[in-house]
């Protein structure tokens, strides 16, 4: 049988599936619409919080002297909203500046939240790994230029470190962080009371996967199909114990969702077979 997405959302091929989104509150209405739109019952309870770093000090500093930086680098939609939100705060004429700043982006969901700031993106990296980040940044600007990388209090540092390592001057801020989402609140009040089957959990980072394992367990995952946006959230979940039955092709929603239907579609014909 040939797949073909378009029929597949016609025919609500995710119709009677249950499925959990983790996904901070403020980031999973995009995701959930998507999941409906094929029919499924969509369950969220986010395990996650996008929150204001502890401290602005860093992040501050560097904006006050952006001139001084060749290039900024984001690796997420928060990063890019955070950052500029702060621009906008405490020195808006700043702006100016950074229009003129060569500006790398990894994910086009980042691309986009560049471009809906007004900024125009020299370089889209669909590749996430560090090294082909680093590759990129090479062909667009000379070695010890100076690069500006907002970014999560809990970001790994390899592509800090690459570009170090490549003779790059990295200033790494922080301009948000990920906290866990608290246990009283009414999502997580919601999940504890659900007597629902859940048939896939989706996680979209690590933190996620840490954070509702220690609230809920691993109980309520062992029966549904785990579907994760990449790698690296993959890697956890079997470090926790758990396996992986989906994931997605890109580290975008829409392709999580994909992959999701693909294999609805994959068991469902088992079943007949």
């Amino acid at each position: 049988m040939t797949h073909n997405k378009q029929a597949g959302t016609n025919e609500l091929s995710l119709q009677d599936c249950t499925i959990l989104v983790t996904r901070a509150a403020e980031q999973s209405a995009p995701f959930r619409m998507l999941l409906e739109k094929r029919g499924a019952n969509v369950v969220c309870c986010p395990a996650i919080e996008i929150a204001d770093p502890d401290s602005w000090q860093a992040c501050d500093e560097a904006i006050w002297k952006l001139a001084s930086y060749d290039a900024l680098c984001f690796t997420s939609k928060n990063g890019v909203i955070k950052f500029f939100e702060r621009v906008r705060s405490i020195r808006p004429h700043a702006l100016e500046t950074l229009s003129a700043k060569e500006i790398f982006a990894v994910g086009e969901k980042t691309a986009s939240a560049l471009r809906s700031s007004g900024f125009t993106v020299h370089t889209v990296a669909h590749d996430t790994t560090a090294e082909h980040l680093v590759q990129m940044i090479a062909e667009k600007i000379a070695p010890k230029a100076k690069i500006l990388f907002p970014t999560s209090d809990i970001a790994r540092d390899v592509l800090s470190k690459n570009l170090t390592q490549n003779n790059y001057s990295v200033d790494t801020i922080v301009v948000y962080k990920t906290i866990a989402a608290p246990a009283d609140s009414a999502a997580m009040t919601s999940m504890q009371n659900t007597n629902r089957v859940i048939h896939v959990a989706t996680f979209f980072s690590p933190s996620s996967v840490h954070n509702f394992i220690d609230l809920f367990g691993t109980d309520t995952l062992k029966r549904a199909a785990i579907a994760v946006i990449g790698p690296t959230t993959g890697e956890t979940v079997v470090q926790s114990g758990l396996s992986v039955a989906i994931m997605a092709e890109q580290a975008t929603a829409e392709s999580l969702a994909d992959g999701i239907e693909k294999w609805r579609i994959q068991n469902s014909e088992a079943k007949i077979q």
